[in-house]
Order: structure tokens, then sequence, then C-alpha cells
């Protein structure tokens, strides 16, 4: 294939910010209806678990278009693959808009997430072209700004135009910034050839079925595995299994497959893989805070969907400054010196969150926040740099559609692990906890005499007795819940540094400066 480096040259910056707004509106229309799908649910007449498909829907469809985005860009290029997935995106949020029940609304979201699937790692491929190798840290942080920030930013944008407006304007917000983007990458975006019928290697119909399936059962099971009680349920296990089947069934036959649908053996290249892995876990302490700290302020703090929202924009707005800094930085510093100061620091802000209480402020939660969005960038761009560093250019298509696929599994099997985490192990903290409300421990007969004494003003005996004990019980559940999230903050953080080994398997390749 003609190398985008063939064609005249354009400011590289201008590709970036060309590719770029594309990028952010597929991530940001996934995070962004977390927060108003209540709203969907209110509005259809759906219960909760229903309108979430809403949300997975897009993941799935999006996730399963990551393993064809090399072979399309050997069929029809960069640039126009690139058209294609912004209109088709574009016509996804009209049909959203448009969609008189909840079952067009899901069909309407699989068009969307289709169209958004290849936009991620033809923005991670473009920009590795457009740059040159020296300046490949400058191009991650680029590439981080929409891959970190706008995850981050979707949550608190989707909650002021439901809150506002109505739900149907986080769908509605993306159609004139889908034609601005289409004219973006049609005038800025250098032009490339796709290759001749000839070389265009035969498409891979067995491998690409057996990654659409295998993401699929383990997005169904993720999804309705807490709701069913997980393995208890048989249908459970039996889409476990076949997710498990697929999985092992796409490696093999993509390692012996003479036509790949995907080249999964760019994961021979020592730096691709370990740099992958890191990566992955980068990720996982972001979907994972992203998810449970709101969780935290709106459980146990009493905070409103909007105010929730309100505590996490720092952090996006930190991240996006970070991305640009360090992309600066990277020129001067070592990659794995960044690389272990920022893991260090996300380390250290996971573990102070496992101060927060229940008379928390909102600057105790801000401040962990900030400091993680700080690590987060200084370890990420680094990463991500020297994981393509030793590829061969041919491979980037190919390599970012797998890296990105790699960390859209790992993320997702992590997001829902965070959630049963807190549910399973708050039961367990509350076995321990329950022995405290017993008879016979002096300070549970002090605290029950004492509110029994304030709701006797307002009730007899008997009730006041009943309601000073369930308000006991219902300071054990807080508690309890509490305690589980100190020890999923604990684990996290934990990973953070038992990551830091891995980076020493990374090489550090040196370019000379272009004249």
């Amino acid at each position: 294939m003609e190398d985008i480096k063939n064609t005249p040259k354009v400011n590289p910056y201008i590709v970036a910010m060309s590719v770029l707004l594309p990028s952010f509106l597929s991530l940001a229309a996934s995070s962004a209806t977390n927060v108003c799908q209540p709203n969907i649910a209110g509005y259809y007449g759906a219960t909760q678990y229903e309108a979430n498909t809403v949300i997975t829907c897009y993941i799935i469809s999006g996730g399963i278009m990551l393993p064809v985005t090399g072979y399309l860009v050997e069929a029809i290029g960069k640039k126009l693959l690139m058209y294609y997935s912004i209109w088709l995106f574009c016509i996804g949020c009209l049909l959203c808009i448009l969609a008189p029940d909840l079952h067009s609304l899901i069909a309407a979201r699989i068009v969307q997430g289709i169209g958004s699937g290849c936009i991620l790692p033809l923005c991670q491929a473009i920009l590795l072209e457009v740059f040159p190798k020296e300046q490949r840290g400058v191009a991650m942080s680029l590439f981080g700004v929409a891959a970190m920030f706008s995850p981050l930013a979707g949550p608190f944008l989707g909650g002021y135009l439901t809150d506002y407006f109505s739900w149907q304007w986080v769908f509605i917000i993306n159609i004139p910034l889908c034609m601005l983007s289409f004219l973006l990458v049609k005038i800025f975006v250098p032009g490339d050839k796709p290759e001749k019928k000839g070389k265009i290697r035969k498409f891979d119909i067995v491998g690409y079925i057996s990654i659409v399936i295998a993401m699929a059962c383990m997005q169904i099971v993720l999804d309705k595995g807490q709701q069913y009680n997980w393995f208890d349920t048989p249908w459970i296990c039996y889409l476990t299994g076949i997710c498990i089947f697929s999985f092992v069934f796409f490696y093999v036959w993509e390692l012996e497959y003479k036509n790949p649908v995907i080249d999964i053996r760019v994961f021979k290249d020592r730096n691709f893989l370990f740099g992958t892995i890191c990566s992955s876990f980068i990720n996982v302490m972001i979907y994972s805070t992203l998810l449970l700290v709101p969780m935290f302020v709106q459980s146990l703090l009493g905070y409103s969907p909007s105010m929730s929202g309100l505590t996490m924009f720092p952090r996006a707005i930190i991240c996006f400054i970070g991305l640009l800094v360090v992309g600066e930085i990277s020129k001067y510093v070592r990659a794995r010196t960044l690389a272990i100061v920022g893991l260090t620091i996300m380390g250290v802000s996971i573990l102070m969150l496992t101060r927060m209480n229940l008379t928390s402020s909102m600057d105790s939660i801000v401040l962990p926040n900030l400091l993680l969005c700080i690590g987060v960038p200084t370890a990420f761009v680094p990463i991500t740099a020297m994981s393509f560093t030793t590829l061969p250019a041919a491979k980037n298509a190919d390599a970012a559609a797998l890296h990105a696929l790699f960390k859209n599994v790992v993320t997702a099997v992590a997001t829902a692990a965070s959630s049963t985490f807190i549910a399973r192990v708050s039961q367990v903290h509350q076995n321990y906890l329950v022995e405290n409300l017993s008879y016979q421990s002096s300070m549970y007969q002090y605290k029950l005499m004492k509110l029994t004494s304030k709701f006797l003003i307002h009730y007899p005996e008997v009730v006041a007795a009943k309601k000073a004990n369930g308000m006991l019980y219902k300071e054990l559940l807080q508690q309890a819940r509490l305690a589980s999230f100190y020890d999923v903050f604990a684990v996290l953080a934990m990973m953070c540094i038992i990551i830091i080994p891995v980076l020493f398997l990374l090489k550090i390749k040196k370019f000379k400066k272009a004249k």
C-alpha cells in the first residue's frame, strides 16, 4: 500500500485535529449515554436492565469492527474508510433520535457502533504515519486526548445535555460535528491508495465469525451476570463456555490460517505485546475509577447525578492538559522513566481514595482524581509510543486494531469485575460486622437505647425500638459497602505497582532526528 508519507505533506498537527474530532465523538458516545440511561428507560417504559442494552450493544458492535480494520484499510484505504465510518456513525445518531421504541433505539445504536468501530484504530494508525518516528511520543499524546479525555468528559456532557434539554440531545449534538469531521478529513488528511485487487488478502470469514461470537457472548455474560447471579444460572455457564471456546478457536485459527482477518502475529513483537498489556492495565484504572467513584458519591454520600459528574469533570481537564504537556516532555525524558513515574502517581492517587468516608467533602474526592489524571498521561504516552516503536509501518493498522481490541476485552472484564467485587465483598464485610449488633455488646445497647429514646418522642415504645434497630442495621450496611470500596481501591493501587516490572521488558529504540 502507498504510505501516507509519500503523499504531499500536510502539517501533522492539522491532520491530528482532523482525525481526533471523530475519535472524540465515537468514544464520548459510549460514556455519555451512561448518565441518561434512567431517562431512556423512563421514556420508553423499560427497566434498567433493558435500557442497559443501549450501552452494551454499542460496545459490542464497535468491538466487532476492530478485527476487520486492517482488511478494510487494504481494500479501500484509510481515508475512504474514515469517510464511511463517520457517515455511518452520523446515520446511527439520526436513527437514535427518530427511534419510536426501545428495540429501534438498540438497532440504531448498533449502526452507530459499527460506524465508530474503525475510527479509533484509524486515528492511531494515521497519527503514527504522519508524525516522524522521533515524535511518536507527541503523536500518542494527541491520540490520548481522544482515547483518555473523551470517556472522562462524556458523562459530564451527557448529564448536562440531559438535565437542561433532553436525552435525545446526546445524539443530536453529534450530527453537525460529524459533518465538520467529514470536511476536515476530506480537506486535510492525505489520501492513500488501497492495495491492488490481486494483492488484497482473502477475507477470513471463519476467523471473523468466531471473534464476533466470542465478543457477543462475553458482553452478554458481563452485562447480565450479576443480575442472574453469575454461574448459578445455566445459560450464563453455556455462554461463558462458548465465549472461551470461540476466543481459543480464533487465536489458533488466526495463527494457522494463511490470510487471517487480523495479523495476530504482531504479538510476537515484544514491545507490542508487553506495551499492550501495560496499556490495558491503565485502561482498567481509568474505567474502574470512572465507574466506582460516581457509584461511591451517589450511593454513600447522596450526590445527585449532575453533582457526581461535576466531581469527575476536573480530572478530564487535567488529563487533557497532561496529555499535551507529556507529549513535549517525552522528547527530553526517557520513556521508561516517565512510565514508572506515571504508574507510581496513579497508585498513590488510587490509594488516597481509601481515605474517603461518609462525611467526605468534595475536595477530598476531587484531589485524588486530579492526581490520578496527572499519572495517567505520564504513563500512557510513553507506553503507547514504545508499543509501536519496533513495528514496521505496514503493520500499524493491524497492530492498532489488535491493540484496541485487546484493551476493549480487558476493560470490559475489569469493569464488570469491579461492580461485582463491590456487591460481593460488601456482603462479606456485612457478615463480619453483624456480630457487633448483639445484645452482648455494651456499645450496641448504648446506641440502641439512645436512638430509641429519640424515636419515643413520636412513636410508641415497640415501634421506636424497631426503628432504632433498623437505623443501626442501615448504618452497618453502609459501613460494609464503604469497606468494600476501600478493598477495591487498594487492589487497583497494588496493580499499578505490580505492572511496573513489566516496563523493563520493553526495548527503547533511539531515532535520528530528521534534518
